[in-house]
């Protein structure tokens, strides 16, 4: 079959980001998280279940967004130093948010019972996008393939050292458990006082795993570029697929001798989370870019035009199905018609469906928070 020449967007792209959007929700807002099915639960420490591909997707997702986005007004002629300071703006909000949001959710009670506290989270989805964003826009702006690369390498490699060979106190070097390990150890040292409610210990939205997480949106830079020089179809499949296949059997081959963690969001994590994303993104633009079989994709496109928003919307409203009314809560109510893992599913399934009501109207509207 004759593949025609690629369009310059990308609707896959959106496809994708919607569904790993929908997927993050129905991870994050269970009917009861201990009668999730184990799929959609993270792994406890060591080892990965579909809800650990969902987070490192979206920023692999972030930096493939980050190449066509800049890219193109790079070659239109608009200064780095503009694009930089926008890229810092975009930055700031969106860290602004995920600080308000954290204060807001945290902990979780029943709407509308939302209350302010004096605690300031400084760690969290949003704040964790935020800085990887930046990180990876600066190093796309002022760096070719070599710096791409290299950012990816020198990360990976300093994480690595200081995980290895830097000794916290009452623990040995190189060890990987719960209680000895340098990233929690740099967190707790740094933002005590500051973590995620319940990550006392690690937070794996921390200082410490960050550089890994850099080198995930860096990978999606990388497919970026790839995609955006390719002058066929047939190309950008070639360059996902060797891409992603490649990732996904260099993360295997790392947790020989690194473990796949996504609380310390290892480099072997990093690297096999990438090739998933990548794997999957290919899927996606074969059937939506390629064969042009968006139909059935819609809903996930309009969450995907408004990922952000959606998450938002998501966390901000994820216990209203919580309260109490005329009896039981909605919860409570599916659990007497299904078994606890199916209505866990249900409420969540539900409470995706009122987040795409919301973006649907956003996009009806032409309302578009922008990234």
């Amino acid at each position: 079959m004759r593949l025609s020449q690629p369009q310059s967007r990308l609707r896959s792209l959106d496809v994708f980001r919607g569904i790993t959007i929908a997927s993050m929700i129905l991870v994050n807002s269970p009917g009861s998280p201990a009668n999730s099915y184990p799929f959609l639960r993270h792994a406890e420490w060591f080892g990965w279940t579909f809800a650990d591909t969902i987070f490192p997707a979206f920023l692999t997702i972030i930096g493939v967004a980050v190449t066509f986005s800049l890219g193109g007004r790079v070659e239109r002629g608009e200064s780095r130093a503009s694009l930089l300071r926008d890229a810092v703006q975009r930055s700031a909000l969106l860290y602004g948010c995920g600080i308000l949001l954290s204060d807001i959710v945290l902990p979780v009670r029943p709407f509308p019972y939302i209350q302010f506290t004096p605690y300031l989270q400084l760690t969290g989805v949003l704040q964790k996008i935020a800085v990887c964003y930046l990180a990876a826009t600066v190093i796309f702006l002022w760096s070719g393939w070599r710096g791409i690369i290299a950012g990816i390498v020198v990360m990976n490699l300093a994480y690595l050292g200081l995980m290895y060979f830097l000794a916290i106190p009452g623990c040995s070097a190189g060890t990987w458990s719960v209680e000895c390990n340098f990233a929690g150890y740099v967190d707790r040292l740094v933002l005590s006082g500051h973590m995620g409610r319940g990550q006392m210990v690690q937070d794996p939205d921390g200082l410490g795993s960050l550089l890994p997480a850099i080198s995930n949106v860096l990978f999606g830079v990388g497919a970026g570029v790839l995609l955006r020089r390719a002058p066929d179809h047939r190309s950008r499949l070639r360059s996902l697929l060797t891409m992603g296949a490649g990732l996904l059997a260099g993360g295997l081959v790392l947790s020989i001798w690194i473990p796949i963690s996504k609380p310390l969001w290892t480099t072997s994590f990093a690297v096999l989370m990438s090739g998933v994303a990548l794997l999957g993104m290919a899927v996606c633009y074969w059937v939506v870019d390629v064969r042009q079989w968006i139909r059935p994709f819609t809903p996930f496109e309009i969450l995907g035009m408004n990922a952000i928003a959606a998450y938002i919307v998501s966390m901000l409203g994820r216990s209203i199905a919580l309260m109490h009314l005329f009896g039981p809560n909605l919860y409570e109510v599916l659990l007497g018609v299904a078994s606890p893992a199916n209505a866990s599913l249900a409420y969540a399934v539900t409470w995706l469906l009122a987040v795409y009501a919301v973006a649907w109207v956003m996009y009806r509207r032409r309302w578009f928070l922008r990234f």
